[in-house]
This record gives C-alpha cells, sequence and structure tokens, in this order.
C-alpha cells in the first residue's frame, strides 16, 4: 500500500469515512482495476430482466445500481480533476435519486452499463496514477465540504464496496 494515496481523516467530511474503510490498507489503483473484474462475475448469467428487478419496492434495480455508481464515480473524478488542477470555486453536489430516475437505467442494456464501468474506470487510473504528490494533497470543496484529491481516489472504490455489498446482502446473488 502506497500510504501517499490514503487521506487523512482532515481531508474528507466524516459521511465518507465508510467509503474510505473499506479501502483502508489496500492500493485504490489496484482496486479500481480488480473491480472490474469483480462487477463482471456478479453479473455472469444476469438476464436483462432480472437486472431490472430490485428486491423492494421504491429500492434501485440491478441497473439502476450500476448505472448510480457509474454516475457517481464521473462526479468524483470531475471533482478530483477540477481540485487538482487548483480550482478555487466550490463544485456543487448532486441529488443522486433525481439523476437515477432521470438516466432511466432500466432501458440501457446491462453489457452497455458494465462496459462504461470499465471505460471509466480505465480512464481513471492513469490520471490519478501521474498526479503529482502536491495535487494528491490539494484540498478543494463539493457539496459544502473540504475535500481532497486522494480522498476522492479512495471514495470511488469504497462507494463501488458499498453497493456491492448490498447487492451481494439484499439482493441474495
Amino acid at each position: 500500500m502506497n500510504e501517499k494515496l490514503m487521506p487523512e481523516s482532515n481531508e474528507y467530511g466524516s459521511f465518507y469515512e465508510t467509503y474510505i474503510s473499506y479501502v483502508r490498507g489496500k492500493d485504490p489503483l489496484d482496486l479500481m482495476l480488480s473491480q472490474i473484474g469483480v462487477l463482471r462475475e456478479y453479473f455472469v448469467g444476469v438476464t436483462e430482466e432480472v437486472a431490472q428487478s430490485n428486491y423492494d419496492d421504491g429500492k434501485w434495480s440491478y441497473k439502476e445500481v450500476i448505472g448510480h455508481i457509474n454516475d457517481t464515480e464521473k462526479i468524483m473524478l470531475y471533482r478530483a480533476l477540477c481540485i487538482a488542477r487548483n480550482e478555487k470555486i466550490k463544485l456543487p453536489g448532486y441529488e443522486q435519486e433525481e439523476y437515477v430516475k432521470a438516466a432511466n437505467f432500466n432501458q440501457i442494456p446491462l453489457a452497455i452499463l458494465l462496459d462504461d464501468f470499465e471505460q471509466s474506470r480505465k480512464l481513471m487510473v492513469p490520471f490519478f496514477k501521474n498526479l503529482p504528490d502536491e495535487a494528491l494533497t490539494r484540498i478543494g470543496n463539493a457539496n459544502g465540504y473540504d475535500l481532497s484529491v486522494r480522498a476522492l481516489l479512495n471514495i470511488i472504490p469504497g462507494h463501488f464496496e458499498h453497493h456491492m455489498r448490498i447487492l451481494h446482502e439484499r439482493y441474495g446473488r
């Protein structure tokens, strides 16, 4: 584990602690790549019909969970890019429920959602890997909270882990 990639607790809002705890002691860049296989393996043999189902009324379908992960990761990457490049403006938050509703993920083929995840991850890794040390520890503001680039680097795979745990526990796969 590369210690320079692990954020200090003052580099992110406390509500991100769960995500970061899932990554602590691991290399977040390695996780970003290995999680591609984890997601693909989870969905082997899942039909389009099953992928559109949810575990309870009002809960997201499998496809909506993947779409939410994909949207969130793009937002986190954008935040990391802005902060790494020394952006001074406060970056906005987003309403995840509204994003999922507006996206209509159940109409997108499962294979496309999985490809989107993989391509995004393959784009992110070289971005984070090639940042200078001072950019990794740079602090910006997103959704009203101070946040470092390296915190975002850890939040991305931690957020994925959070949703994979939910899929295993509540969707029964």
